[in-house]
């Protein structure tokens, strides 16, 4: 069949559509999409809602993979057509994952067991999704179906990885089992307690997604891409990282997970720091400005929302001054303008503080040094000390640490801020012990039409107790600023 006979073959399976709508240049068939619904469309559309009832909607409208069945003998297209069912996919995922964290805070049991069984449908080997139905089920008091629930988490892991639950989930099924002791006064209590603990956990390796590697003025970047949604948002954490440990963490995994599921999210290890080329000297500010710029190329990204927390606010507020044409808009969480303290900045450390900070690293490094301060929520949860020192120890060497930890303190943009004129949202913790109100505020005064928000708790890290409470704010502001693209 040519091209003729199919585009006859189309207006005649398509009455309805006027011709005026279906054209015909040359090689190239073009639909005007105007006052048409497409499901496509629909869906994202709805899956970047911030309501409960726009996520259902979504997980609804979704009824499989793109075109399911159908394909081509074309090698393009159906390159296309895998890249775009997994991204499609992966925005369905992290539905999925944000109604489960609604429905676990509304306490709406029914409703979390229904999508968690959906998402392990897809996707059996999330391990995380059966220990969160674990937890459900016992709170329900369905002790049996707890267990059984186990049991296929087990199985599949054996069958697909040849690997065995990992501990958090054992000890989970070992309090369950040990629940059954009690008699059945106290048994809805114990179950309760059984189930305690995060519904999120770590992410196994083979699931983890791929590092890539950009040249930067002779630097290997290095940076991983996840989700999808109608932004791409680069993520620039502070001091120092490790892409793939990240993910190890229960609680920065999730963190990750959300901010996917309504961004193409875009993580880099800054140079000098993690996967990224170690022993590169004293960074410039500009220089890892230009390595966003690099990987924002390698990756097709024409515009991006820049993400900072802490230092990493100082390289994201340098990015949206020197290339606001790149900048969609600017986001800072605990963000500073200097690191030092001086006359006209009285918030800072002092140089004398800054000594005895590189003096305690260096005592400390190997140790969760300073999780105490950077998320008290945190500060008692021993897998999260165990994680966050190694975590440290695969970011950089003593020395690095050190010298990265002093460059963050040297640091001052406020000659810059008046050349920030990208859309700005900061948000700063009312309690952070690290940056105080005071430096947020100062933030909000010299960039023009900032807006500041004030969020309860004290954690400086994005990943503490109420990290969801900080990515409600980034979806919200980036909806309301932007209703058309994130419609």
């Amino acid at each position: 069949m040519n091209l003729r006979q199919a585009l006859s073959a189309i207006r005649k399976a398509l009455p309805s559509v006027d011709d005026r709508r279906l054209l015909a240049h040359g090689d190239n068939v073009t639909l005007k999409l105007d006052d048409l619904e497409i499901d496509v469309a629909r869906f994202e559309r709805l899956a970047s809602g911030i309501a409960p009832e726009q996520l259902e909607q979504a997980v609804v409208v979704y009824r499989g993979d793109l075109l399911d069945g159908f394909a081509l003998k074309e090698e393009p297209f159906n390159d296309w057509l895998r890249v775009e069912r997994e991204r499609l996919r992966t925005i369905w995922i992290g539905v999925l994952e944000r109604l489960l964290h609604h429905y676990s805070v509304e306490n709406n049991l029914a409703a979390y067991v229904q999508a968690a069984r959906r998402l392990i449908g897809s996707d059996p080997l999330r391990e995380d999704i059966h220990r969160g139905l674990m937890q459900i089920y016992a709170r329900q008091g369905r002790l049996n179906m707890a267990l059984t629930q186990y049991a296929e988490c087990r199985e599949v892991l054996r069958k697909h990885l040849q690997v065995q639950p990992e501990k958090e989930t054992r000890e989970l099924n070992d309090r369950l089992r040990a629940s059954r002791s009690v008699t059945s006064k106290s048994n809805s209590t114990t179950l309760l307690e059984a189930a305690a603990g995060p519904v999120d956990s770590p992410v196994p390796a083979s699931l983890r997604p791929e590092t890539h590697y950009v040249r930067s003025g002779g630097v290997s970047v290095a940076y991983q891409v996840t989700g999808g949604g109608p932004f791409d948002l680069v993520y620039v954490q502070g001091w120092v990282s490790n892409l793939d440990y990240a993910w190890e963490s229960p609680r920065l995994a999730h963190v990750l997970r959300r901010l996917g599921s309504f961004c193409r999210l875009v993580r880099i290890d800054k140079r000098g720091t993690g996967l990224s080329d170690r022993n590169v000297g004293f960074p410039t500010l500009q220089e890892r400005a230009d390595d966003v710029r690099a990987v924002l190329d390698a990756i097709g990204s024409r515009r991006a929302v820049l993400f900072g927390s802490s230092e990493g606010g100082v390289l994201c507020m340098l990015f949206a001054a020197t290339y606001p044409e790149r900048t969609e808009a600017l986001i800072l969480h605990g963000a500073y303008a200097q690191g030092l303290w001086s006359p006209d900045y009285p918030w800072a450390k002092t140089r004398e503080d800054m000594e005895e900070e590189l003096a305690e690293i260096e005592r400390k490094w190997g140790e969760p040094w300073d999780l105490g301060r950077g998320a008290p929520s945190l500060a008692n949860d021993t897998h999260e000390q165990q994680w966050f020192a190694a975590y440290l120890r695969s970011s950089a060497s003593p020395s690095d640490a050190i010298a990265l930890w002093r460059w963050g303190a040297e640091v001052d943009v406020r000659n810059i801020l008046h050349a920030i004129h990208v859309p700005t949202l900061i948000l700063q913790r009312k309690g952070d012990r690290w940056v105080k109100v005071e430096e947020a505020l100062y933030l909000s005064e010299h960039i023009a039409g900032a807006t500041l928000i004030e969020l309860p708790g004290d954690d400086h890290l994005i990943w503490g107790a109420d990290s969801d409470r900080l990515v409600d704010a980034i979806q919200h502001y980036l909806a309301v600023k932007f209703p058309t693209k994130a419609s």
